[in-house]
């Protein structure tokens, strides 16, 4: 358990007696008040970077009092933060009229040398700030007036030069080395402004006078959700709220294979070299200037462990192996480090020095460890270059809380509970006042010095390091709903603490998420906290539409240092039953009809008869037939197809009528005609067809000598007829008919046969 963790008198308790049972010769020799003790301070849970070193120019946020304030000390600082040409040898407050909001981050980077010059950064909640050696600007891009000698020149604050529909409160994080500035804004999207072709990440061609947006292999997708991410010289590294890993700029091993000739001008997804059974809380890479130079890469698991990949410049690796033209290809643990809750490298300079901190404050460092920045007297010259391939304990104490490796030296910080002040423990080159002491002028500190951050007055530190949490509480059951139906809800209530940025909440594909019960579900949402805390919050999921069979997958709760949560979640959408076919029915005058249908699955499928195309009660259930009451006019009626097993029913009703047909009527024919044997007759005419009834209506032409019996005409059956004529006087009808009704007779024509004159002569 982290000493940030405890009330400042617990932490009093715990530091005392880790120091009584196993530091006292260390107390012995440093004196017990500079021993490094926990803090339990505050400060506004926004900001990001509280400290930044170069070479040998400093910034720090402090918090005084609930407020952020910003220290400024070391070579050239006063030139940097006043215009006033000279360096800072203690740290002193900047003049908040200097700059304009709430001091968030600060970053800063050199080129070397004994001069160190630096180019710093600040970020503010209503500005950006660039400002610094302007050679070391203009090496980073050609922009017009984007940057200023000092933090007081008005080409200093950038904040109107940032990418097209990007303002100062859509920015996360920034970050700065010798050759690009880079900011990374709240949806995750990464801009950089560059004149190194690779390290523009977005596939274009050179453009160093304006900000490019990082996109994925395709060059039209662009990187969005990143939540950690590392600048060196020559590449860039970023960890995304899914846990997905990206590298774009120089060679680096990103394919588990060694690889020192291909560049990346793209957001490589190198998501699949995580070691297994971990996810990745913190990520950092460093390399070196030029379009070949391989970047190291790193890794700090939620195991607490961290992993290494890359070529073994000067150690770097941490693996124990010396040998500095060994190149891992794979990501592989650092077995000496266990428990760590931060990792820190040399990206403001270049160097190839890496660090990292235990949960009980110990501070470790290995690869290059010049100017003794590592701790070790015999390596105390600051041109030379040494090779440290295990991680060493660099001041031999725990208790920190927070620590950088910066330029020729690391920085560790702590509060000293029997002073009431905040101090850090220094080693390392020495030079333009970097050290913050007046009175040491020692050009290299080979074992640890402590200063304090209380000039002119008391300041606390707590925050970058207090690690922010998420807390998920609740379980999600199987979900189950059928295709084209949204599932009901479960939920899930979070707690957040010591937050500096929203919890990103983004569900897997076919899940849907949101803050209310019945509106706003999104795949991805975004939960901000109140002063760094979100109480119990309750979250709502369910399946969405659009998706079919089965779907799986982790919810993930992800925020700016926390480590992330995930939430297994599954669901099963059954397929929809069809009406496969219907069958309808009629008949004359009212009554009653029975109408069907078939179905698909045939098996576990049934039907529910509706009056209605939506809504309302069924009629019946589970039924493929349905027998109408009497009905006296044409009716339509809905079948729906119901699974019994699952409940899912067909997505429309169909339609099936029972239709009601009026009186079958015969029609007439004309008409009565007068002939004599021999003569020809004219064709019977109908008059009127046949109509009403049920079903298709044919014709039968009847015969009778007498008007009573009546024979059928063999095939007359049109509804006109042309008659053989009769040698008597007949009587013709024609018979209407369905299947349904039966037949019915139209009226009757006589042919009236006269016999032929006789001549007598």
């Amino acid at each position: 358990m982290k000493l940030q963790q405890f009330s400042r008198s617990s932490k009093r308790l715990l530091v005392i007696i880790f120091l009584l049972v196993s530091l006292a010769p260390v107390s012995a020799q440093m004196g017990i008040e500079n021993l490094p003790l926990g803090s339990g301070s505050t400060c506004d849970p926004l900001t990001f970077n509280r400290f930044t070193g170069s070479y040998h120019s400093n910034l720090y946020i402090g918090n005084q009092v609930g407020t952020n304030v910003l220290l400024a000390w070391g070579q050239n600082m006063n030139t940097y933060v006043t215009g006033v040409t000279g360096d800072i040898l203690a740290p002193v407050f900047v003049s908040t009229s200097s700059y304009a909001g709430i001091p968030y981050e600060v970053k800063s980077s050199s080129t070397g040398g004994g001069t160190g010059p630096s180019v710093m950064g600040l970020r503010t909640s209503s500005n950006l700030y660039i400002f610094g050696d302007m050679p070391n600007i203009s090496a980073i891009t050609s922009m017009a007036n984007f940057g200023g000698p000092s933090l007081v020149d008005s080409r200093s604050n950038v904040s109107l030069k940032l990418p097209a529909g990007i303002s100062i409160s859509d920015v996360a994080q920034f970050e700065i080395s010798p050759t690009a500035i880079a900011i990374v804004t709240k949806l995750g999207h990464v801009y950089m402004l560059t004149k190194v072709v690779n390290l523009q990440g977005d596939k274009a061609v050179a453009g160093p006078a304006i900000w490019h947006h990082v996109t994925l292999s395709n060059g039209s997708t662009f990187l969005s959700g990143v939540v950690k991410f590392s600048l060196s010289n020559s590449g860039a590294f970023a960890l995304t709220a899914t846990g997905h890993i990206y590298y774009w700029g120089s060679p680096a091993n990103v394919n588990g294979v060694v690889n020192t000739a291909t560049s990346y001008n793209y957001a490589y997804d190198m998501s699949a070299q995580i070691p297994a059974g971990i996810t990745v809380v913190d990520i950092v890479t460093l390399g070196q200037s030029g379009n070949n130079a391989p970047n190291v890469l790193f890794l700090l698991g939620n195991n607490l462990r961290v992993y290494s990949c890359g070529l073994n410049t000067q150690g770097i690796l941490g693996v124990g192996n010396g040998t500095t033209s060994f190149n891992q290809p794979k990501f592989q643990v650092i077995s000496a480090l266990s428990n760590i809750v931060r990792i820190d490298g040399n990206t403001e300079a270049g160097l190839f020095t890496m660090g990292a901190m235990s949960t009980s404050g110990h501070v470790y460092g290995w690869g290059n460890g010049v100017a003794s920045m590592l701790g070790i007297a015999s390596q105390s010259s600051f041109t030379a270059t040494y090779t440290n391939s295990t991680p060493v304990d660099i001041y031999g104490v725990g208790g920190f809380s927070d620590f950088s490796i910066s330029g020729h030296f690391t920085i560790a910080f702590y509060t000293n509970l029997a002073l009431n002040i905040d101090q850090y423990w220094y080693v390392g080159h020495n030079i333009g006042g970097s050290i913050g002491i007046p009175s040491n002028t020692t050009a290299v500190i080979s074992s640890a010095v402590t200063a304090k951050l209380d000039a002119p007055a008391t300041i606390s530190f707590d925050c970058s390091n207090t690690q922010p949490t998420i807390t998920v509480s609740g379980t999600l059951n199987p979900f189950v709903t059928c295709s084209g139906v949204v599932s009901g809800i479960q939920t899930l209530s979070i707690v957040g603490t010591s937050l500096t940025n929203d919890v990103i909440i983004t569900a897997p594909t076919g899940f849907e998420i949101s803050l209310a019960s019945g509106t706003g579900f999104a795949n991805s949402i975004a939960l901000a906290g109140v002063g760094g805390t979100i109480t119990s919050t309750i979250i709502y999921v369910r399946v969405g539409v659009g998706v079919s069979g089965t779907v799986s997958g982790n919810i993930v709760l992800s925020s700016t240092g926390a480590i992330s949560q995930s939430i297994a979640v599954t669901g099963s959408i059954n397929p929809l039953p069809l009406i496969a076919t219907t069958t309808g029915a009629a008949r004359t005058g009212a009554g009653s009809l029975t109408i069907s249908g078939t179905v698909t699955p045939a098996i576990g499928t049934s039907i529910d008869w509706y009056q209605n195309p939506s809504g309302g009660s069924a009629l019946i259930s589970g039924s493929l037939s349905y027998t109408t009451g009497i009905i006296s006019s044409t009716t339509t009626y809905f079948a729906e197809a119901r699974n019994t097993t699952t409940g899912c029913v067909s997505d429309l009703r169909t339609p099936v009528i029972a239709t009601i047909n009026g009186t079958l009527f015969s029609g007439s024919i004309g008409s009565n005609q007068s002939y004599c044997v021999g003569q020809s007759l004219d064709p019977f005419t109908s008059i009127v067809i046949a109509s009403g009834g049920t079903g298709t209506i044919t014709y039968q032409w009847q015969i009778s000598t007498d008007n009573v019996t009546y024979n059928n005409i063999i095939g007359a059956t049109s509804a006109s007829y042309n008659p053989v004529p009769p040698t008597q006087t007949s009587y013709y009808k024609r018979l209407a008919r369905t299947a349904v009704d039966g037949s019915i007779a139209s009226n009757v024509i006589t042919i009236i046969v006269n016999p032929k004159p006789v001549v007598n002569f």
